[in-house]
């Protein structure tokens, strides 16, 4: 039987989206070093062949995943510093949002936290990213709290990237 015959019985999601999910689950719970492309590959109904002819490397596997962690952020966070949030209430609604991301069943930390704590190269391609994240990130929260008025801005924007 084909692999798109099988899928079509079993899960009728692209191979690429579902070798992303399944792999972004396994990382995840188990950590991206931990987690064999094989793995992977059992777990989304899939081959090998279907993983590298989406994704050239697991690292590219890696990296694309974060970039996606990357914009569920943006929208997780995005109602906190919406145009209709009086500056001044904009950082707390922040943490408000970061304080219910972490009361999720299974919240495990931060992605880009947990691919800088296992890739410690700064030049590997998931550690860019994750770094790119966290720098965005900081700046985002110096600006919130600089906009709400705070005399030191970039000190409680730091103060609060360390609480999140």
């Amino acid at each position: 039987m084909s692999e798109a015959s099988t899928r079509t019985a079993r899960d009728a999601r692209p191979a690429a989206q579902r070798v992303r999910d399944a792999a972004k689950e396994l990382f995840y719970r188990q950590g991206i070093r931990a987690t064999g492309v094989e793995e992977v590959c059992r777990v989304a109904g899939t081959t090998k062949m279907s993983l590298y002819r989406a994704y050239p490397s697991k690292d590219a596997l890696v990296e694309a995943i974060l970039r996606e962690d990357c914009e569920s952020a943006a929208c997780t966070y995005a109602a906190a510093m919406a145009e209709g949030v009086p500056p001044r209430e904009r950082p707390l609604a922040y943490v408000r949002a970061a304080a219910d991301v972490l009361r999720q069943p299974g919240f495990r930390g931060c992605p880009m936290g947990l691919a800088i704590a296992e890739f410690p190269d700064p030049d590997h391609p998931a550690r860019k990213v994750a770094d790119a994240e966290k720098r965005a990130t900081r700046d985002r929260l110096r600006r919130l709290c600089a906009e709400a008025g705070a005399d030191d801005a970039a000190g409680l924007g730091d103060v609060l990237l360390l609480l999140l």
